[in-house]
């Protein structure tokens, strides 16, 4: 039975509109831009779980659960431990009014504990919605736990003096500690971290970086405080580990984190350490060249022409260009050309268009992108030639990218809080719904120029799959399968988000934003029935 192509167009619009639904539904929820831009914030920091709570105390534990209670097969209530209080950190005129248990004349708190540890052990816990106060799970916390929590409230609300504080617990003995020191770097402005440079030590930074017992995500944070602080002999060092390619699990280990780290070595080794990027991961052709490194290497030089001002943009876009020449990967820089406003390639990516095939038909949406973000009337005459080839990838591009527009949620200008559903004191008038927002006052950082944004607007840039894991480079799973090869998937545009907008309602804005996502269900819902009708025809 042959295939029949309108099912088979239909299918692939599927597939296309579910991508970009995820890619949206994803951009609505990315973090904000964080000091280690390979890195993630693993929890909450101690600072902020204290600042969301009402109440939070040192805690002494008197009564644990019993191990019967802990039994998988016990059918009666959680298990709770009860505990007295030690130590009042925020809150104590609340906690003077709680509801609290009385037990011979001893207040003390009872709440979920799915552990046994012995009495006396010490606990931070936190509660909200006084005065019968619903209390977090405890966490364990030793004496040099205590005097950690104690100092956080006197810190700085940000900045490198805060940094300079958190630093002194990276990879501290205290696990505790070491991870929350981490998260604060891990959620602090990149800013902040360029102003530790004087106070950090890139002796032991490196030493971190060479440990294969230190987690990935860590390394990324030392690789990134690195190429703040690090010299050119730091750098060959480092060097050492991206050409170490010998497969051990130490020296693998040693490598996890490998963005950061060529972001690392070419920040510190300027310009000309872009030569042995190029050559090692980029230029794949003739060698087998792991997907993941190839990845790895983009997002590095994303940091460098974002971020870095020690190699030239123009540098940066060469190396970018070398992948061009790889028709499955070249998707993975063409928008980052567009924004960077490399219009060199046009009729370049003409002809990558004209040649794809069945194994990489996705290249053309973002091709069709750049050359309508291109503002040299040649672009116009080769998108023209090139809606002839292809009208369906040149309608399926401005498809997509209406559809990520319809339902992108805006990035607040820095310094205005961002609106979401779980915002606001639900005791200030001001935080509920129709309540007037308050005037936002953009800085001039974030003023973005007319023509600037005009430009972004028209430039679907890559999809949000840049946050690194804990353990690997961060892809997209689905473009790689069994064996480890690269798999041919539509690319779905992801959002811009550009400059500040004005404040809105944000149970408006998410009613908006879901009404939008129903439609574009239902009419995927359409298009998978008539697919299938059109399937079942043939």
């Amino acid at each position: 039975m042959k295939p029949n192509p309108r099912s088979a167009r239909l299918s692939r619009l599927v597939v296309a509109l579910l991508a970009v639904l995820l890619a949206v539904l994803l951009a609505g929820r990315m973090p904000a831009a964080s000091a280690c831009p390979f890195c993630s914030a693993v929890s909450l920091t101690f600072s902020q779980e204290i600042a969301q709570s009402q109440v939070a105390v040192i805690a002494r534990l008197v009564e644990p659960p019993t191990s019967a209670s802990l039994s998988p097969r016990s059918d009666g209530p959680l298990p709770k431990g009860r505990f007295v209080v030690v130590e009042a950190l925020k809150g104590g005129d609340l906690l003077e009014g709680a509801e609290l248990l009385d037990v011979d004349g001893v207040r003390q708190i009872e709440t979920i504990m799915l552990e046994v540890k012995p009495a006396g052990t010490t606990y931070l816990l936190m509660a909200v919605e006084p005065p019968k106060l619903v209390w977090s799970s405890p966490i364990p916390v030793s004496e040099r736990g205590i005097d950690y929590l104690k100092k956080l409230a006197d810190l700085p609300a940000k900045g490198a003096d805060r940094l300079a504080f958190f630093q002194k617990y990276l990879e501290d003995a205290d696990d505790t500690l070491a991870r929350d020191a981490y998260d604060e770097f891990a959620v602090a402005p990149y800013d902040d971290v360029r102003g530790l440079e004087s106070r950090m030590d890139p002796t032991q930074l490196l030493a971190w970086i060479e440990n294969p017992k230190v987690p990935a995500n860590r390394r990324r944070l030392y690789a990134t405080m690195l190429g703040v602080c690090g010299t050119k002999a730091d750098a060959d060092r480092i060097g050492a580990i991206l050409a170490n390619t010998e497969p051990d699990p130490a020296n693998a280990e040693v490598r996890s984190g490998l963005d950061a780290l060529i972001a690392c070595y070419v920040t510190l080794k300027g310009p000309e350490g872009l030569d042995m990027v190029d050559t090692q991961f980029l230029d794949r052709k003739g060698r087998n060249v792991p997907f993941t490194e190839t990845y790895a290497a983009v997002m590095a030089l994303r940091f460098l022409g974002e971020e870095s001002t020690v190699v030239p943009r123009e540098r940066v876009l060469q190396s970018l260009r070398i992948l061009l020449g790889e028709p499955k990967l070249a998707d993975l820089v063409i928008a980052d050309l567009a924004r960077w406003e490399d219009w060199s390639v046009v009729d370049r990516l003409g002809e990558l268009f004209e040649k794809a095939d069945a194994d990489n038909l996705f290249v053309r949406e973002p091709v069709v992108n750049y050359l309508k973000a291109c503002p040299d009337p040649h672009a116009a005459e080769v998108l023209a030639k090139l809606e002839k080839i292809d009208p369906e990838a040149v309608r399926r591009a401005a498809t997509l990218a209406g559809f990520a527009a319809a339902l992108a949620v805006p990035k607040p200008a820095e310094g205005a809080p961002a609106a979401t559903e779980s915002d606001g004191d639900p005791g200030d008038p001001s935080s509920q719904p129709g309540a007037a927002a308050s005037p936002v006052t953009s800085s001039p950082a974030t003023e973005v120029s007319a023509a600037e944004a005009a430009l972004a607007a028209r430039i679907p840039p890559v999809l949000g799959d840049e946050d690194a894991t804990d353990e690997t480079v961060a892809i997209d799973p689905a473009r790689v399968e069994a064996g480890g090869e690269l798999k041919a998937t539509p690319m779905a545009p992801a959002v811009v988000k550009v400059g500040s907008t004005p404040a809105a309602n944000p149970w408006v804005s998410t009613l908006g934003r879901w009404c939008g996502v129903a439609l574009l269900l239902a009419a995927v819902a359409v298009l998978s029935r008539m697919a299938m009708r059109s399937s079942g025809a043939a």
